[in-house]
C-alpha cells in the first residue's frame, strides 16, 4: 500500500495497531462467507464423497483467498469510518509530515 493518498496527502498508516479493527472486519466477513459456503455445500451430496485431504485443501482455500482478497477493502473501510467519525486534515507542507513518510 502507498504510505499516503496521492491527491490529498491523507496518510494510510496512522499508528501501531490502528488497523486491528480492519482485521476484525476482514475476519468477520471471511467467517460469514465460509460458514455460508459450508452450509450450502451440505446440500450437495457429491461434496461428501471427497477424501478428507481434499476437503481440507478446499476449506483452506475457501478461507484464505477471501481473507486476502478483502484485506485492503477492510483496511480502507476502517480508515473511512475513522475519517467519517473524526475528520482530520493532512499536513499542507512537506516539513509538517512525519518522518516515517
Amino acid at each position: 500500500m502507498l504510505p499516503q493518498y496521492p491527491r490529498c496527502g491523507l496518510g494510510y498508516f496512522r499508528e501501531s495497531g490502528y488497523f486491528i479493527g480492519g482485521m476484525i472486519a476482514d475476519y468477520v466477513v471471511t467467517a460469514l462467507l465460509v460458514t455460508a459456503l459450508y452450509l450450502a455445500l451440505l446440500l450437495l451430496p457429491n461434496f461428501t464423497r471427497l477424501s478428507s485431504e481434499n476437503k481440507l485443501a478446499l476449506w483452506l482455500g475457501f478461507s484464505v483467498i477471501p481473507a486476502l482478497a478483502l484485506m485492503r477493502h477492510s483496511y480502507s473501510f476502517w480508515l473511512a469510518m475513522d475519517y467519517w467519525i473524526e475528520p482530520w486534515e493532512p499536513p499542507t507542507t512537506p516539513d509538517q509530515r512525519p518522518s516515517s513518510f
